[in-house]
Order: structure tokens, then C-alpha cells, then sequence
């Protein structure tokens, strides 16, 4: 246990000197840990793991890690938690604007990065985002109440990419999960990918 509290004293003393640099480093780990977590255990690619989109995810967690910052402080500037009303008046604009927005930039970021063309991010969009919004509404609103009662402000991203490990590999998945599959679709040897997504959204919960 001391080396853990050793190992969670500096990364306390980083945050609070470079906090957007550690903000950025943490987000991009827990992206790219959730798509190893997700080749491996939920698609069982083994060997055949696509170092690439494990990249990718990489990539993606370092332009999405000063967005998140940047919205927990602002927010907190806007609405500071001074009652109830305030931390459900946050809860509410939290939902309903940053919730829909980064799910929107999440599947567009990837596809870009992805080289796929506008008309295929726009296929992608229109079978994936309402479906990946509908989840995380069952996720979000009592993860994101807790956060702002409880978390301190500078904790707040921490915590939500904490709680990601396994939204992100359901996103991860999602993403990759190729448009309009039936049953199961093998992208390549040794790769299947179930077409239900029970077994993902129970770990997203």
C-alpha cells in the first residue's frame, strides 16, 4: 500500500503543477487501456490485436483530455455547487450539452482518423449515436452527480476517466463494430465481433 500512496502522491503533485500536461497523459492511457481491454477480452483477438486502433484510441485520448478539462472548469465557473439546485442545474447542462457533443466528436474524431470520408462518418452516425447516447444516459446522470457533489474540481476528469475504463471499451467497440453486421463479422482471421451488444452495455452500467 505505501508504494500505491507513493505512486498517488506525485501524481497529485503533477496534477497540480502540470495539470493539463497529466490531465492529457491519464486520459490517453485510459483510452488506449480500454481498447487493449477490449481486443483482448470482449473481441478475443489474441495475437491478432490491431495495434493501429489501439493507437488510434491513443490519439484520440490526448485531443479529447483538454476537452473534458476544459469543460469541467468552465462549468464549474458557470454554475459553481453552492446548493442542490446548482449541482442538478450542472448535472442538467452537463447531459445535455457535453454528453451528446462528445459522443457526436468521439465517432467523428475516430472515423476522421480512420480516413473514412464524410458520407461514411455520416453512416456511422446515424447507426451508432443515438444508440451510444441512450446508453450512456443510463450511465452518466448518477456517475456525473456523485462527481459533482462529491469530487473536488481538479479530480473531476480523473474521476470520470476512472468510471470510463469500461464506458470506454464499449465505445472502443462500438466505434469499431462494423455498419449494418448481421449476426457475427469477421474483419479478419481470427477476429469475431458479436453482433449484441448485451454483454458490453451490462459493463457500461
Amino acid at each position: 500500500m505505501s508504494v500505491i500512496s507513493t505512486l498517488w502522491a506525485k501524481y497529485q503533485r503533477y496534477l497540480t503543477t502540470h495539470p493539463w500536461r497529466t490531465q492529457t497523459l491519464t486520459t490517453a492511457v485510459m483510452f488506449s487501456t480500454s481498447d487493449i481491454l477490449t481486443q483482448q477480452i470482449i473481441e478475443k483477438k489474441e495475437l491478432h490485436h490491431d495495434f493501429r486502433r489501439t493507437l488510434r484510441m491513443c490519439i484520440m485520448g490526448v485531443i479529447i483530455g483538454p476537452i473534458q478539462r476544459t469543460w469541467f472548469l468552465t462549468l464549474e465557473r458557470l454554475i459553481p455547487p453552492t446548493s442542490k439546485i446548482q449541482i442538478l442545474k450542472k448535472l442538467v447542462v452537463d447531459q445535455t450539452v457535453y454528453g451528446p457533443f462528445i459522443i457526436f466528436f468521439f465517432y467523428s474524431l475516430s472515423g476522421t482518423l480512420s480516413g473514412k470520408d464524410v458520407n461514411e462518418i455520416k453512416e456511422i452516425l446515424e447507426e451508432k449515436y443515438l444508440r451510444t447516447l441512450i446508453t450512456g444516459y443510463k450511465v452518466w446522470p448518477f456517475v456525473q452527480a456523485i462527481n459533482f457533489t462529491f469530487v473536488p474540481v481538479q479530480l473531476r476528469a480523473n474521476f470520470v476517466q476512472g468510471v470510463s475504463l469500461c464506458w470506454n471499451m464499449y465505445l472502443s467497440w462500438m466505434v469499431n463494430k462494423p455498419v449494418n453486421t448481421s449476426t457475427f463479422t469477421y474483419d479478419s482471421p481470427g477476429e469475431m465481433i458479436p453482433d449484441s451488444v448485451d454483454s458490453i452495455e451490462q459493463m457500461a452500467r
